[in-house]
């Protein structure tokens, strides 16, 4: 992860404000948001292939980060990062760790 110190644990801005799909029946341009009704059934790899994870409102990315054993305090913008980070772990558990990349340990 190069861009770890730059970020400072919080999530760039292209992450907090995801470049949504097109409506094509009224013709607006980015508008089409992902339907979050529960949080226990948010498909969080479908948002992450999606990259809509920036459309989920602070309280269920605490949700995830609870359920994942993360830290959940904190702006959006740090919350936003630990959830990215955490799916990717799930996505490659042979990676390095949430903290090893928090702390930089390699």
């Amino acid at each position: 992860m190069k861009n770890r110190d730059v970020m400072r644990q919080r999530a760039p801005s292209a992450w907090m404000n995801p470049i949504l799909p097109d409506c094509k029946y009224c013709k607006q341009h980015n508008c089409v948001k992902p339907i979050l009704t529960k949080k226990k059934s948010i498909n969080w790899l479908f948002l992450l292939l999606g990259q809509m994870v920036g459309c989920c409102k602070l309280s269920e990315l605490k949700y995830f980060c609870k359920h994942t054993k993360n830290h959940r305090t904190g702006a959006k913008d740090r919350v936003l990062y630990l959830a990215y980070l955490e799916l990717c772990r799930q996505l490659n558990p042979e990676g390095p760790s949430i903290d090893e990349l928090l702390i930089g340990i390699h």
